[in-house]
């Protein structure tokens, strides 16, 4: 049985970059083998964390906002979100060993890199049409900020003092085609994102690479092409069209938390809402409003964004607090702040996109979580211990 669940979990780690299908099959069985597994057992396969408040009040807050909302079938469907929590569980249960996290961040690494490796190729062989905005088998915002994950789970362990050499160079080239695919899904929530990462990684582990940072950033702003630069020129010009539609969206988000205030409308999708409460013009062509604390504000209400504002701070502060346990260590260290970095870096890209909405985007972040949750409770375990 445990055999059969961790090759599903490698299987679950590696299609997370390339199938959504698969990775949600895999997920599904993942579920299966873990009923079963304790069903055998007659016992729960489960361990603390310190997010099992945070987690049970975001689940009721759930299921109020389904049954008080505009359309509760639909918010009961996609309340399976919450669902994806059950990740970070899996892996501190299943990933009893050093060794076995180590496997599994090279497993869920390497898919990353592969990805990242066939979005160079069609950007050098494919249709320039194809690729203003590249995505490689996902939309282009879900790959940027797959690829912003991806980069910023192992930064650290670039710059940790102790990383074993190869490894550090092996990763070096790994963030190679990984920033290469983010530069070129020009998203600049994305870019952003990745930037503020990688500052939290440099201020903690190196600072004085901020400069050599600047000059890379300073050098690819001046040698970008056209459409790159204009993208990034757009962010402060308020009169830009995306800017000004999201505007207008955010607009009628605020109209729709004064007439729902305390409990939202749901999690449903907000198309017809957003029409009925925009300006005049507004071309209503989204059904969720391009800002994760806005959305929540609108389909959770008040009090449902106040439990999930408490859960991503609680977040924060049990990775921070795992970061500085471990930091000495190379790979215990570099897990839990490369996975802070993600936890902020998704925050701040979900100013301007619907990330927790995307199931690939938020599948990785669940997964940084854990793998960083695991790392941290076996810091300074023997790599040969059995699983808990």
């Amino acid at each position: 049985m445990r055999l059969a669940l961790i090759g599903i979990l490698y299987l679950f780690l590696a299609s997370s970059y390339f199938s959504i299908a698969v990775n949600s099959i895999s997920l599904g069985l993942m579920a299966l083998a873990w009923i079963l597994e304790m069903i055998r057992l007659r016992r729960l396969v489960l361990l603390p964390t310190g997010l099992e408040w945070v987690f049970l009040a975001y689940l009721i807050a759930q299921a109020v906002v389904t049954v008080f909302s505009l359309d509760p079938g639909q918010s009961l469907v996609n309340s399976k979100r919450v669902l994806l929590i059950g990740i970070v569980y899996f892996l501190v249960a299943h990933l009893g060993t050093r060794r076995a996290v180590q496997s599994a961040i090279v497993v869920f690494h390497a898919a990353a890199t592969l990805v990242a490796m066939i979005g160079v190729v069609k950007l050098l062989f494919g249709d320039p049409q194809d690729v203003i905005r590249l995505g490689v088998f996902q939309f282009y915002m879900t790959t940027s900020g797959m690829m912003m994950i991806a980069g910023l789970l192992v930064l650290p362990f670039a710059l940790h003092r102790e990383t074993p050499r190869r490894l550090r160079w092996a990763v070096v080239a790994s963030l190679v085609p990984i920033l290469v695919v983010l530069y070129a899904t020009v998203t600049r929530g994305a870019y952003l994102a990745f930037l503020v990462g990688a500052l939290l990684v440099l201020l903690t582990r190196n600072w004085r690479l901020i400069f050599p940072l600047g000059a890379i950033l300073l050098a690819a702003i001046i040698i970008a092409p056209p459409y790159v630069t204009g993208r990034l020129q757009s962010l402060l010009d308020l009169s830009h069209p995306e800017n000004v539609t999201r505007l207008m969206m955010w607009t009628s988000g605020i109209r729709i938390v004064a007439d729902y205030p305390l409990l939202g409308v749901g999690d449903i999708d907000l198309g017809d809402l957003m029409r009925a409460h925009a300006d005049p013009g507004y071309p209503g062509v989204w059904g969720h409003m391009h800002n994760v604390p806005l959305q929540f504000l609108v389909t959770h209400g008040i009090i449902g964004f106040a439990v999930v504002a408490m859960m991503f701070a609680r977040i924060i502060a049990v990775q921070w607090s795992a970061e500085r346990r471990t930091a000495r260590d190379w790979f215990a260290g570099s897990v839990t702040l490369g996975a802070l970095a993600v936890t902020l870096g998704l925050l701040l890209h979900g100013l301007t996109e619907w990330t927790f909405g995307d199931q690939e985007v938020v599948t990785l972040f669940w997964i940084s979580l854990g793998l960083s949750l695991a790392a941290a409770r076996l810091h300074g375990a023997d790599g040969n211990a059995e699983a808990s």
